[in-house]
């Protein structure tokens, strides 16, 4: 044979063994892979291929490698975790196929997957896992531990236990072209993390029955800076808080949140976002930038709060918050402004206070405007622009546009007034000449925000 010939085939074997992967037999050890009391460990690098139903086993990685799921089942009723993660590794698992991972609530450690100090977990595929946690989360993590979903995958995480969220990740979590359902039980949050939550692009169904939705001590992202398309879908509903997080960046995307406390929340489970004066202007260690895309909230609290500033630069924005007078639509310890769009908010008698705007702002402060009622948005040429349907009584609203605007019912042009400025609690206009407004605002409910 010609030794080029034997180079190309020895090279060609060499391929062949290197993206090789190993079926995965739960009888016996095999190449990379041990079998001891039910526990199957991995040791080595490479491949590996899960398949079938297994009952009361546990896969523990000791080694950085793939796991390929190709409708693989795994039911534990015993202490044995299902997927356990050493501390420093980094698996890819591939999802093809719909798998499933179930543990029981003996389980020995906090999770139906659980990550050890350091390790990374990265989910991908075009096929779907599901995960019924019965102790503590689907996905956990100890310290430094990252989860990233991407590529098409479908990920379901639902317990009927009580006290158990989806996933806790202490480094970051990071999604992208995801599809992802779970919800939470009793005082867990559904998407906790110490570190960084990004929701990039995909479709995101979120309950929480007791807790907080999504929740970081750190940074929350959705969407992507300078995306040109609208490409996270976000459906929350949570008891408490729906978004928290220190530092929440809004870029595009669709979101319905539904919250029994605020709707989106920029706070801190310390002191850290506490600030000295009225107005950070920027140098917040708390904040809400809100860069476009479409919101409703309809929160039990505050609609928007931060112990910094609000910035909205553009999207659509709808709120409805509490009546109670504690609470207000839009709430912020340092500068909001508003320089985008469309905002339409409504809540208790505190209302919206000293926002800066260089849009056109209307309030409503008359007769009670029935339940059913649809407000109807035009411009000045008396083009439609927008439709407000209202399931709850309402006598006080706030919108703010970037166009002159009139508002009718049933074809009568509702009375609207300026905002008024209470220099006092807001302290003063700025140099540009941009207003502080103080409004008063009571509680009204939003079902279709047709803009």
């Amino acid at each position: 044979m010609n030794p080029k010939n034997i180079i190309f085939l020895i090279l060609f074997l060499l391929l062949i063994t290197i993206i090789s992967s190993t079926i995965v037999s739960f009888d016996s050890d095999g190449e990379g892979y041990t079998i001891e009391d039910n526990i199957l460990t991995i040791t080595g690098e490479g491949e590996y291929d899960f398949s079938g139903e297994e009952e009361d086993k546990e896969i523990l990685v000791e080694s950085s490698c793939t796991l390929n799921f190709n409708g693989f089942t795994l039911i534990n009723s015993n202490n044995l975790t299902p997927l356990l993660i050493s501390s420093g590794k980094q698996v890819n698992l591939v999802l093809t196929g719909e798998s499933t991972l179930i543990d029981s609530s003996r389980n020995e450690h906090e999770g139906t997957i659980y990550l050890e100090n350091g390790a990374t977990l990265t989910i991908s595929g075009t096929g779907g896992l599901t995960i019924n946690p019965n102790k503590l989360m689907g996905i956990n993590g100890t310290t430094s531990t990252s989860l990233i979903v991407n590529d098409g995958a479908n990920i379901n995480i639902e317990s009927t236990s009580e006290n158990v969220g989806c996933m806790y990740l202490r480094k970051a979590i990071t999604f992208n072209d995801v599809i992802l359902k779970c919800s939470a039980t009793g005082d867990k949050y559904a998407i906790d993390s110490e570190g960084t939550i990004k929701l990039i692009q995909g479709t995101y169904t979120i309950g929480s029955s007791g807790s907080k939705g999504i929740h970081s001590e750190n940074y929350i992202y959705i969407g992507e800076e300078n995306g040109e398309i609208s490409d996270v879908a976000l459906y929350l509903i949570a008891d408490k808080e729906g978004i928290e997080a220190k530092k929440i960046e809004i870029y595009l995307g669709t979101m319905q949140i539904i919250s029994g406390k605020g709707g989106i929340s920029a706070a801190s489970s310390g002191t850290d976002c506490d600030i000295e004066t009225t107005k950070c202007r920027g140098n917040c260690a708390c904040y809400i930038h809100y860069n476009g895309g479409k919101l409703a909230v309809v929160s039990g609290e505050d609609g928007i709060d931060s112990k910094g500033d609000i910035i909205i630069k553009g999207g659509n924005i709808n709120i409805l918050a509490s009546n109670d007078v504690d609470y207000q639509p839009i709430s912020q310890d340092g500068l909001l402004s508003i320089t985008g769009w469309t905002v339409f908010a409504a809540g208790s008698a505190h209302g919206v206070s000293c926002a800066e705007t260089t849009q056109i702002a209307k309030i409503y402060n008359g007769t009670t405007i029935n339940s059913g009622a649809e407000l109807v948005v035009r411009n000045n040429d008396g083009e439609l622009t927008g439709l407000i349907r209202l399931t709850n009584d309402v006598n006080y609203f706030y919108f703010n546009n970037e166009s002159p605007f009139t508002i009718t019912i049933d074809n009568n042009e509702i009375t609207l007034s300026e905002p008024s400025l209470n220099e006092e609690q807001c302290g003063k206009v700025d140099n540009d000449g941009n207003n502080f407004i103080n409004l008063n605002l009571i509680i009204f409910i939003i079902a279709i925000f047709g803009f």
